[in-house]
């Protein structure tokens, strides 16, 4: 083979190989620095000043009281997931709850991952591993958090005491909790039996009932699963409550219900205004004051 040939072969191959990486610079994705770093101006600092001077901005953000909040934190600052061993360490776990507790209080637009970052001033990756991280801290303290007092327990007592106070009448005073059932919205629908979702407000949603302590709203039982468009009544079945009453309430214990509720010795819903007729003056009186106690 003359030199003239191998020239030309070494002179092809060249231009193949200028090719392909003109080629493969063209299309890769090179990130643009930008000319100047982003803006940030986080407003989540502002959370201590509210927690001293404005409790109720600070509630109306992270939907818990700054107590509350605090009790929180306390039970899930030591779990190993909000903390890590590397050299580029996890945000404080307080910053990381407060981060959790603005998403799962808020629903729609308003509460992407983006304007979550923006509030916090870190970036949408972080927002989304925070919430992870603390949902998983908090399902493993789940039976801490929720739990059924005994009767001889001190919140027991101070649920009595809430409702003489309230009522005026010593023989109310065992009523000592509340029963209401919420809808938590989805955001689409279902693609399984989807129209079972659909709820009477119009909404695809799960069903959700909660037993609460009178006198401070602690969450003690509740029933989540059901469908939005399942009645409270039978969604309450599901309760611990429900199917452990004589356990739980004794023979001298009731709950609070409203009228979506069936009567029973330990549940007792106001009065329902018969068909073509009225209530009495008695019952209208009873309605009263249990609306002061259970709304």
């Amino acid at each position: 083979m003359s030199d003239s040939i191998k020239i030309h072969q070494h002179f092809i191959r060249i231009i193949g190989s200028l090719s392909a990486l003109r080629t493969e610079v063209e299309e890769a994705c090179v990130l643009h620095c930008p000319d100047e770093p982003p803006m940030r101006a986080p407003q989540i600092q502002l959370l201590d000043h509210f927690s001293i001077h404005c409790p109720n901005l600070f509630q109306k953000k992270l939907c818990v009281s700054p107590e509350t909040f605090d009790n929180i934190l306390d039970q899930i600052s030591n779990h190993p997931v909000v903390h890590n061993q590397s050299n580029n360490p996890q945000l404080p776990v307080a910053i990381q709850l407060a981060i959790f507790l603005n998403r799962v209080g808020h629903y729609g637009n308003a509460i992407s991952p983006e304007d979550v970052a923006q509030w916090a001033g870190i970036f949408v990756g972080s927002v989304t591993n925070c919430t992870n991280r603390v949902m998983a801290a908090l399902l493993e303290e789940h039976d801490h958090f929720i739990s059924f007092p005994t009767l001889d327990s001190v919140d027991v007592a101070h649920a009595r005491a809430y409702v003489l106070k309230t009522t005026g009448c010593p023989e109310w005073q065992n009523g000592i909790l509340a029963v209401d059932g919420s809808l938590f919205n989805l955001y689409q629908r279902p693609g399984i039996f989807g129209d079972t979702f659909y709820s009477r407000k119009s909404q695809f949603s799960l069903n959700c009932q909660a037993v609460i302590m009178l006198h401070n709203l602690t969450i003690v039982d509740y029933s989540l699963g059901h469908t939005g468009s399942a009645h409270d009544a039978y969604a309450f079945c599901s309760t611990h409550v429900y199917q452990n009453h004589q356990t739980l309430l004794g023979n001298n214990h009731w709950i609070w219900a409203d009228s979506a509720y069936p009567l029973e010795p330990w549940c007792i819903p106001p009065f329902k205004k018969p068909i073509n007729g009225a209530l009495t003056p008695d019952q209208k009186a009873f309605n009263t004051v249990l609306s002061k106690v259970c709304i």
